[in-house]
């Protein structure tokens, strides 16, 4: 009887890891529902993400029951997350995670990337002409003269006569 069992063994063990395998997986899928952030900040889904990884590593942290971003820290410090974690079956906790615990650098990443849009701001009316060039060389090369050199005007209080030069006749 126990070559019997011996036999059976390798299946038994492929059985339970598919199974353990599958059960994560949906538990994975469950996890992800369980993440809410407002429609404001979907840009703060892979940090949210992030932080639920980061609390799930914490040995008292079994469960990942909920996540969320954390609002009065975020507007008032820096984007922070509340992830409520189980324990065990009576009792939870909550993990407050700041983004930059999760990215160190995300406030040097923002600021390039808001250094970038304001470059092509100050670029988008240059390539505006440029763009219209091209749509249309013809009226490109008829396109108005540059402006001629202003004209100096006479100061309005100046009362000098300007006589000019004279002439062969009045000599």
């Amino acid at each position: 009887m126990n070559y019997f069992n011996l036999q059976l063994l390798p299946t038994i063990i492929f059985t339970l890891v598919i199974a353990t395998l599958t059960s994560t997986a949906q538990a994975a899928d469950t996890r992800s529902e369980r993440l809410w952030l407002p429609a404001s900040a979907t840009h703060l889904r892979p940090f949210l993400q992030m932080a639920v990884d980061l609390a799930l590593e914490d040995e008292n942290c079994s469960e990942v029951l909920y996540a969320r971003l954390n609002e009065y820290r975020t507007i008032y410090e820096e984007p922070t997350f509340t992830i409520l974690c189980k324990r065990d079956a009576r009792s939870t906790f909550n993990r407050v995670v700041p983004i930059t615990e999760v990215d160190p650098e995300y406030f040097a990443k923002l600021e390039a990337s808001e250094e970038a849009l304001d470059t092509s701001r100050v670029l988008s009316s240059e390539i505006e002409a440029i763009r219209q060039q091209l749509l249309s060389p013809q009226e490109a090369t008829s396109a108005p003269t540059p402006p001629s050199a202003p004209q100096v005007q006479d100061a309005p209080n100046d009362m000098t006569i300007d006589l000019g030069t004279p002439t062969a006749i009045e000599r």
